[in-house]
């Protein structure tokens, strides 16, 4: 059944509704306009009508609040979050082309350079999420943008709906017999086996989607099944039982490690970001590019482009800090 047409302004007529621009499980996403501003945006829709729970922009909103404390680069900036109706309404900045937009444009593959690329910013995205004790949940192509004008080659990590909070005060304990949640598709093994996701779950679906950028096709799409059940189960089976050596041969061997790494962590693990990033950046040293911006699909002059933000060592919620006081040097979590 079809969503009713979402109001034509909202936020007491700060921004107009436009021009639909996609929909998801969650609702639709249209293009909007703040005229005080000259400023287009995207706006969010979530029908309410029926649900006393698991309203996905809600919680999302939640999340880019949260984001919007430090600003960090790689992420939209939230707007505005209303309720008008029977819609709830979260307005954020416009982006540009998704990874998906980019790897079409391409031809369905991109070279081992743009992946290279690719593989640092997603990195950094992720680990500055997990740093808010905050899992992604659903890594795949589509929930990974571009930046528009002078921030065309930033990648933007999207939609939280899926998130969900791994620490508070702690780790979270460990569940089993769970449902899958996130894209079958780069979902990590541990997901598809219905055990509780932790930090080495996202690191294990961006292995599985770089993957995916290099070679075209992954060993576990397009296999046919008459229910949703048996199609998770086939592809957890082939995911099982396709050794890496074989997923990832005939390029550069940082992807095998990659994914082996990720793998290899358990549920409560911190992850090594910095060695994980540093596998694809001496690969950059062998093969290139050596331009931030030096993706496949950018050519020509590009302008004056906003640097990329390198933050290095960022603190994650379990990491030992130490804090001197002039009667020494305690160490506190």
């Amino acid at each position: 059944m079809s969503l009713p047409k979402p109001p034509s302004s909202i936020a007491n007529g700060d921004y107009t509704v436009e021009k639909m621009l996609g929909a998801g499980c969650f609702g639709q996403v249209w293009r909007g306009w703040n005229r005080n501003k000259d400023l287009q945006v995207a706006v969010k829709f979530e029908d309410n009508q029926g649900k006393s729970s698991s309203l996905q922009l809600h919680h999302e909103q939640e999340v880019l609040s949260l984001l919007a404390n430090t600003s960090p680069q790689g992420f939209a900036k939230l707007l505005a979050f209303t309720v008008e109706g029977r819609f709830s309404c979260l307005v954020m900045e416009m982006l540009g082309f998704s990874l998906e937009d980019r790897l079409q444009g391409c031809g369905g593959k991109f070279s081992a350079p743009t992946c290279v690329l690719i593989a640092d910013q997603c990195l950094r995205r992720i680990e500055y999420l997990h740093s808010l004790g905050i899992l992604h949940r659903d890594i795949k192509p589509e929930n990974f943008m571009f930046g528009v004008k002078n921030r065309i080659h930033v990648i933007h990590l999207i939609d939280f709906g899926l998130s969900k909070r791994y620490y508070e005060g702690r780790h979270a304990a460990m569940r089993t017999n769970l449902s899958l949640t996130g894209t079958a598709r780069y979902a990590s093994i541990n997901a598809h086996r219905g055990i509780e996701q932790s930090r080495r779950d996202d690191l294990e679906a961006i292995g599985h989607m770089l993957m995916c950028f290099l070679r075209g096709t992954l060993p576990w799409s397009g296999l046919q099944a008459k229910t949703q059940e048996e199609k998770y189960r086939k592809i957890r089976e082939k995911k099982e039982q396709t050794p890496l050596e074989e997923l990832c041969a005939d390029f550069p061997d940082a992807f095998r490690v990659y994914l082996v790494k990720a793998r290899a962590l358990q549920f409560t693990d911190r992850p090594d970001y910095n060695a994980l990033r540093k596998l694809f950046s001496d690969l950059r040293q062998e093969i290139g590019p050596q331009e931030d911006h030096g993706f496949q699909f950018l050519k020509g002059s590009l302008g004056s482009l906003e640097p990329l933000e390198i933050k290095e060592d960022v603190v994650q919620p379990d990491d030992q800090i130490e804090v001197k006081s002039s009667s020494g040097c305690c160490t506190i979590s």
